[in-house]
């Protein structure tokens, strides 16, 4: 995603995860703002929950944790630690893992490699959906791809969210992939964006999001109310919302058995 900026036509961005210039040179009071805002908590300064929990999707996907390679390529990381993570590590030497430029080659879809590339507009959240059941089936996952498109910020639908986090947290057999306003979290600008759930603690309802915008952040908590907030806010390629992909493997003992 972009850097902070102000500009207000950074609210018609789509899941651009565009970049650009910091912020700094363009706002003097970005000299003393705060990485993040009060809806979000770094983990660097709070580990506690991946110490005493299992955190099954955090430890899968740590070590293919990548940063987007263009400024709208969010959507192509966030599916290249979800292969990774759900595969698992391969057995062979000869075996690759899967970068972003491997997604974009398999899936061969020349919409998703321009919306991708530097400058690109990067992919609405129904294009995503279909992208990412492309990415599964030219991986040769055995899996479903479920979609969850909030409607609201009800009590009813925060229960449903609430009830898809839990469930995933119990193992590593699954992965979400959330889509969501980037400011909405961080505190910076209001810019569309992609990014894996890493971990879910339901004690406090609050979400470890991976965020693949590693020019400028580091993995960080948000309540699980801010998230759905972030979900349902609106843009112009997705005037509804986004949400988020649920992708689970059928057989949880392939994991760690897929060549190539």
């Amino acid at each position: 995603m972009k850097a902070p900026f102000r500009s207000a036509l950074l609210a018609l961005c789509a899941f651009a995860c565009l970049a650009g210039s910091p912020a700094a040179a363009q706002d003097a009071q970005s000299e003393t703002k705060p990485k993040f805002g009060p809806d979000a908590v770094p983990m660097t300064q709070d580990r506690d929950y991946l110490r005493r929990a299992g955190a099954p999707d955090f430890w899968a996907m740590m070590p293919y944790y990548t940063a987007q390679q263009t400024g709208s390529a969010c959507s192509v990381a966030s599916v290249a630690m979800m292969i990774n993570a759900l595969r698992g590590l391969p057995p062979l030497s000869s075996n690759r893992l899967v970068t972003q430029a491997r997604v974009l080659n398999e899936v061969d879809d020349d919409g998703w490699k321009a919306a991708t590339a530097e400058n690109g507009d990067g992919v609405s959240f129904a294009d995503f959906a279909g992208l990412v059941q492309k990415s599964v089936d030219a991986f040769g996952l055995d899996a479903t791809v479920e979609v969850f498109r909030p409607k609201d910020a009800s009590p009813e639908t925060l229960g449903e969210l609430r009830r898809i986090l839990d469930e995933n947290e119990r193992d590593d057999s699954d992965i979400i992939l959330l889509a969501y306003d980037q400011g909405t979290l961080t505190g910076d600008a209001t810019v569309g964006h992609i990014a894996p759930l890493g971990a879910y603690d339901a004690e406090t309802h609050r979400v470890l999001v991976m965020d693949v915008d590693r020019l400028w952040y580091v993995p960080y908590w948000s309540s699980d109310e801010k998230l759905l907030e972030a979900m349902v806010k609106p843009d112009r390629s997705d005037p509804t919302g986004s949400g988020l992909i649920h992708v689970r493997l059928k057989d949880v003992r392939l994991k760690g058995r897929t060549a190539g």
